[in-house]
């Protein structure tokens, strides 16, 4: 493993530019228009498994910055779009990258893995009053901007927490993804107009800086239209404290994450249908594997999420 930087001498060097300047941002961005973004590039990157260059950045939009590692393999396949992996409440970006980097290494596929402060960002999985959209978009900007890959489409995983900001993500910008993966969600996002943001599509009961409803009712067919894999660990039962949990949640959703798993796979194909599309669709129930990315990883899902 070796470490890269992009430009300038070995400390941190840093660049500013304005929003328009950057078309692949601008024509996303849905707030706060002209908001500017910082960057930087720094040397002490953590290695990872594999002949895989790491570059570690961050920007900051408005007032949250947002961490990344760009890990670039040997051989880059220029066809390939990156992958980008976001991880669980526990923030281990850093094995999250590991899992996966030989499978990119193999594949010739870019990775990147932000990571999610616990201080700038306490729920970086809710997009509304928070907007980790928009440093996604930031992050995936600049990767385009360092020349490392083309990012106008990525295969976007998440696990856990990042399953929640992932298919979030995708339902307001699916134009940006070549594929979804999402493993383990605590809830989901349902493309059901009679339940209200953020368990459905229908007005949110609390007002948000952004209308995600509206945008995402928008982009639903675009989005319903998305190839979508969904992966949940066979015994993944227990209501443990980071599940989110409720009357109204259980009664719609079920009662742990292998039923909300189920749910949402017949929600989200009964909602295709009703439309006329065929999903491009498949849940994979990992056996004997409970809550734990780490355990997930060893049954297969790094590399059945690489070989989709």
């Amino acid at each position: 493993m070796t470490q890269r930087v992009l430009s300038g001498p070995k400390q941190t060097s840093q660049k500013s530019w304005n929003r328009s300047q950057s078309a692949s941002l601008s024509q996303q961005d849905h707030n706060q228009s002209g908001a500017e973004i910082m960057f930087d590039t720094a040397m002490d990157v953590p290695p990872v498994n594999g002949p895989m260059t790491t570059t570690r950045f961050s920007v900051r939009v408005g007032e949250r910055t947002l961490s990344a590692d760009v890990h670039i393999p040997s051989m880059p396949a220029p066809d390939t779009p990156p992958l980008l992996a976001l991880h669980g409440i526990s923030r281990r970006a850093s094995v999250m990258a590991k899992a996966f980097a030989s499978h990119c290494e193999a594949k010739g596929q870019v990775l990147i893995t932000p990571r999610f402060s616990r201080k700038q960002w306490p729920h970086f999985q809710r997009i509304g009053s928070y907007r980790p959209d928009r440093s996604l978009l930031a992050i995936l900007a600049l990767v385009e901007q360092m020349g490392v890959a083309n990012t106008n489409k990525v295969d976007l995983f998440g696990y856990s927490g990042g399953a929640q900001l992932a298919h979030r993500f995708a339902m307001l910008y699916p134009q940006r993804v070549a594929s979804l993966h999402i493993a383990a969600a605590g809830w989901y996002c349902l493309p059901d107009f009679t339940q209200p943001f953020p368990m459905g599509l229908a007005p949110a009961e609390k007002p948000l800086k952004m209308n995600v409803p509206a945008l995402a009712h928008n982009q639903l067919r675009n989005y319903l239209e998305l190839k979508l894999r969904v992966y949940i660990g066979a015994e993944d039962q227990h209501r443990d404290d980071a599940l989110r949990k409720g009357h109204a949640i259980d009664n719609v959703q079920g009662r742990h994450r292998l039923a909300r798993a189920r749910h949402y796979c017949r929600a989200f194909r009964a909602a295709a249908e009703a439309r006329g599309i065929t999903p491009n669709l498949s849940l994979t129930e990992l056996p004997n594997c409970l809550h734990s990315f780490a355990d997930c990883a060893k049954a297969g899902l790094t590399k059945l999420v690489c070989e989709a």
